[in-house]
């Protein structure tokens, strides 16, 4: 019994882990197709502000990054369509991942 507790514990670990991953990978795929010609490579982009200021970045439909944005008519017009309300929630995660306050070390591939 304590052994099929321990294998079902080790297996919803598993799934919990391999979700944020793909998580992850989805938003670095959002960013480095949308952004990063201007913003640079995702640990590069990530570091241009900490955890709680994308937070705040991304909030209210990121009316922030339209701020932002507002002298770059190609940025601006990704921030307004419906793909990147779409996309944005796992690219926030994405880029909160590789903050400036974050302590995770970007691999060299992203």
């Amino acid at each position: 019994m304590a052994n099929r507790i321990i294998f079902i514990f080790t297996c919803s670990l598993f799934l919990v882990s391999a979700s944020f991953a793909l998580e992850n990978i989805a938003g670095q795929k959002y960013y480095l197709e949308n952004c990063s010609a201007c913003h640079g490579a995702g640990n590069r982009g990530g570091g241009l502000a900490k955890s709680d200021e994308w937070k705040s970045y991304f909030k209210d439909d990121a009316n922030l990054m339209l701020f932002f944005h507002q002298d770059e008519p190609e940025a601006l017009e990704y921030l307004k369509t419906r793909k990147f309300k779409k996309q944005s929630k796992r690219m926030m995660k994405f880029l909160i991942e590789f903050a400036s306050d974050s302590p995770n070390i970007p691999s060299c591939n992203n």
